[in-house]
């Protein structure tokens, strides 16, 4: 699932016209959304976004950094990840099933299994995997 979730943060990144770097910290602060995903994979899918990178996503998309919902735009987020890697591993013959997101407010300690570390525009996002 990991070269799944890879490419599709991939996509993702490309079509907010941003450039990637690994990054090496772990998540200590952002805002949180979770989808569960059930089927040839079964796990919940955490993503943890920075405000200061909503503020460029909502600059990008609306035009406007400072009227957005946090809580939308974070679950927004998750949704076309883990949409763009269900299309990703339908094509390998993986299929499961994604549900809704659901935004869980800021981050705190979150159990997980691994973890996906990402930087752009200097700042890192997380995408948190944790099997059930």
């Amino acid at each position: 699932m990991n070269i799944i979730l890879t490419d599709a943060i991939k996509n993702y990144i490309e079509s907010i016209e941003a450039n990637i770097s690994k990054c090496k910290a772990n998540p200590k602060k952002g805002y949180v959304a979770k989808i569960s995903i059930n089927g040839d994979e079964n796990m919940d899918i955490f993503v943890v976004v920075p405000k200061i990178k909503l503020d460029y996503i909502a600059q990008l998309w609306f035009g406007d950094k400072s009227d957005y919902n946090k809580e939308d735009l974070t679950k927004e987020i998750i949704n076309q990840i883990v949409g763009n890697a269900k299309i990703i591993a339908s094509k390998k013959e993986i299929n499961f099933d994604i549900s809704t997101p659901k935004y869980l407010g800021e981050y705190k300690k979150i159990d997980y299994d691994n973890i996906l570390k990402y930087k752009f525009k200097n700042r890192c996002f997380y995408i948190l995997m944790k099997e059930h």
